[in-house]
């Protein structure tokens, strides 16, 4: 199980580390954004093992964080895991959408 741990805040971002339930710290996940609309994602986790929990977390959080900044057009977002880009669903119908 993954959570995710407050780490630093400001008005227009937040870091948060993201811990195992035995208190490791396996990664991060962080989000930016400007008053335009404009979104940032960025994480990595680095146990490969948890990858499946790190993409269901990640993908509730953005659609989450969508509604509650208001962003209209979709964020920018760069998740790894073990150095390897995740593609989330969402991002994987919008490139299939565009070709």
């Amino acid at each position: 199980m993954l959570y995710l741990q407050p780490q630093y805040r400001t008005p227009s971002g937040e870091i948060f580390n993201v811990v195992s339930n035995k208190g490791k710290m396996l990664g991060y996940l962080l989000y930016i954004f400007k008053e335009d609309n404009d979104l940032y994602v960025l994480g990595h986790l680095d146990d490969v093992g948890e990858r499946q929990n790190y993409i269901d977390i990640v993908s509730h959080f953005i659609s989450g964080l969508k509604d509650v900044v208001g962003v209209k057009k979709d964020p920018f977002v760069k998740i790894y895991c073990g150095g390897e880009q995740i593609k989330l669903k969402d991002e994987e119908e919008n490139e299939d959408n565009e070709s």
